[in-house]
């Protein structure tokens, strides 16, 4: 018994043990100390602290000088901290004010206008903010469209980065640049930067083909499809040279004596040298069989009469000198005419004659030495467009859309235009129903219309008219009620409804008969605008009725009143009378009357008043002798004044 009583005491003991050991190795909470002080001199020793009865004695641990926050708080009161610690409340109050790190910042300055290629140098201005280590350093850095960063600058302490494009990055891809601080970690915005392209050229002929065969002294039509950034520079084989195109495809005509085959040579642009391929070969026959024939019948299938056109025809061969070519045209079963000159170059632009009325006909090309006859290619001569607008009269609801018919005759397909920018194209069937939202009571034109002939003609009107809530104009309370001969002041309103576009408001005032005539009105969302027409001579304040009007509809809002002041009008009249003993005073009444308030004025004896609104206005006065007050100068809101009357104060001695 005894042994197994000693075997669960051994087992607690190292279990307490090893809990122990897992405190004393914990890594300790952060701990805020005081800064370091002077060391003080040696604390004399105290009494021992009375034991704590009841609680059990625990023998007292090593000093731990790294005590936490934790530990301090937990010290029983009445016990001394050490001298080396504080509370966390008063370590924090103690505590620096540091900067947070969203005080570092790092702005990369505008670089949008950099165009650059792979494998060159760029300079990138940046401004920071904050207070950085001085071993801080900055780096750039680019990153592609995986979000894979690299370096591409040495390390520098300010202001601007020296970076390279690495070579191998791609052009004609946008990449992110940004600028990362060392002490500490500060990452700028990412900016956009397109790298330019490197060269390459292809050359084949104007029909995409590897090959041509010309008779001796005609011309063949190379093409060089380029890629990259523009401009370009380019060499073809035969010495050829183009500097700075722009062009994309470019366009080359050679006339070999005999065969040849072009290649480029060469390609560059702002970013070096480039690639190249193709090659167009030229066979030049110096003695083949003449051979006439149409090609590309489809472009020329349907035509339009008075139009010009060019007749897609292949001359091969040789033919003798002197030779001309000749377009022919015939109805069906008839005979067949010339429709155009004769010309030597293999090119010929002709029209349909005005006499050809629209409908099928045959067409071939010929040649006179020797007498040769292409094959014959159907055709149909097709009329101008006329388009008519139909008389339809549409009522539509608020928001509602409605169909007009437009009918067409000619060569289609056609498109149209109405007279509130309604477009369609590409219209294959007539009559066509073209959807229209008016806003407003609308008059539908055509404006535009044709075909296959280019703008034909075009008639017809429809109208529409649409329901809406009726308008009303509401004049908002003025904000002021007396106002100033000749002054601009702003009218507030508001409306409901709906107005036509060509409407105009305009404010109305009475005049001196009593009749509404129009003043000049600036309209905004909220005000009108209007300057205050002058009264009549003889008038120095009277009551004028104010409206606002619309002119599409027309409407009125209701009248208000507004009292309008002839401008420096104003009277001011002193009065009163007393007697006095020196040194008491007394008090003097002003009057005013056809003025604007605020009123200023100035008394006879320097006494002066700046902006009542007060009238009458009682004034005290302390003259040392018998005084008579006068004004001597008087102004109000709406100008000078005059003053007129007396008070007399009489002091006794």
């Amino acid at each position: 018994m005894f042994r197994f009583v000693f075997v669960i005491f051994l087992g607690l003991f190292l279990m307490a043990g090893h809990a122990e050991a897992q405190r004393r190795t914990a890594s300790p909470r952060k701990q805020l100390v005081t800064p370091k002080k002077k060391a003080p001199a040696p604390a004399r020793p105290q009494a021992p602290a009375v034991a704590d009865s009841t609680k059990t004695q625990v023998p007292a641990a090593p000093k731990d000088t790294s005590t936490t926050i934790a530990d301090t708080l937990a010290a029983p009161a009445g016990n001394a901290a050490s001298s080396d610690t504080l509370t966390e409340a008063a370590a924090e109050a103690k505590l620096p004010k540091a900067d947070s790190i969203h005080s570092y910042k790092i702005t990369i300055e505008d670089i949008s206008y950099l165009a650059v290629c792979p494998g060159t140098n760029i300079t990138i201005p940046f401004k920071t903010e904050g207070p950085f280590d001085e071993d801080n350093t900055f780096i750039a850095h680019i990153i592609d469209a995986t979000g894979k960063s690299v370096p591409i600058s040495l390390p520098v302490k300010k202001s601007p980065v020296k970076a390279v494009i690495p070579s191998y990055k791609v052009g004609g891809e946008v990449y992110r640049i940004q600028i990362i601080a060392s002490i500490p970690v500060v990452k700028s915005q990412e900016v956009p930067l397109r790298l330019l392209q490197a060269p390459a050229a292809k050359i084949d002929l104007i029909d995409g083909t590897q090959t041509v065969r010309i008779m001796p002294g005609q011309e063949a039509h190379l093409r060089v499809s380029l890629t990259g950034a523009a401009p370009w520079s380019f060499r073809l084989s035969d010495s050829t040279t183009v500097l700075q195109t722009l062009s994309n495809p470019h366009y080359i005509t050679v006339r070999p004596a005999d065969v040849k085959a072009y290649r480029v040579t060469g390609v560059s642009n702002a970013c070096g040298s480039g690639t190249t391929s193709g090659e167009a070969i030229v066979n030049v026959n110096n003695n083949p069989e003449p051979k006439l024939e149409l090609k590309e019948v489809e472009k020329i299938a349907k035509l339009c009469a008075g139009v010009p056109f060019q007749v897609p025809f292949n001359a091969t061969g040789k033919y003798k000198e002197g030779n001309k070519f000749i377009v022919q045209l015939a109805e069906r079963g008839g005979a067949f005419k010339n429709i155009s000159t004769p010309d030597s170059t293999g090119f010929i632009t002709t029209q349909i004659p005005d006499s050809y009325k629209p409908g099928e006909y045959r067409l071939r090309v010929t040649s006179t030495s020797p007498y040769l006859v292409s094959q014959t290619a159907n055709i149909s001569i097709v009329s101008p467009t006329v388009a008519t607008l139909q008389k339809d009269s549409l009522r539509l609801g608020e928001n509602e859309s409605g169909m007009l018919t437009v009918k067409f005759t000619g060569g289609g397909p056609w498109f149209v235009l109405l007279s509130d920018g309604t477009y369609e194209n590409n219209i294959q069937e007539s009559p066509h129903k073209i959807k229209v939202k008016p806003f407003y009571d609308t008059n539908y034109q055509i404006t535009s219309a044709g075909g296959l002939c280019g703008v034909g003609k075009f008639s017809g009107s429809a109208k529409v008219t649409v329901k809406s809530p009726p308008a009303s104009i509401t004049l908002d309370k003025l904000p002021q009620n007396m106002v100033c001969a000749g002054s601009t002041i702003d009218i507030p309103y508001k409306t409901e409804g709906r107005y036509n576009p060509n409407n105009k408001f305009t404010v109305q005032m009475t005049d001196k008969s009593g009749r509404f005539v129009s003043l000049p009105t600036t309209v905004t969302s909220t005000a009108m605008q209007v300057k205050i027409a002058a009264a009549a001579p003889e008038d120095t304040t009277k009551i004028q009725k104010i409206r606002i009007v619309s002119s599409s509809p027309a409407v009125s809002s209701a009248i208000e009143e507004l009292e309008v002041i002839a401008p420096d009008k104003a009277i001011g009249e002193v009065s009163g009378r007393g007697t006095i003993s020196a040194g008491r005073s007394t008090r003097i009444q002003l009057k005013f009357k056809n003025g604007l308030p605020p009123w200023s004025f100035t008394l006879s004896d320097g006494t002066a008043i700046n902006g009542t609104f007060l009238n009458p206005y009682l004034i005290s006065v302390s003259p040392a002798s018998t005084t008579e007050y006068t004004i001597t100068s008087l102004k109000s809101g709406c100008g000078t004044g005059t003053g007129r009357g007396s008070a007399v104060v009489t002091v006794e001695n």
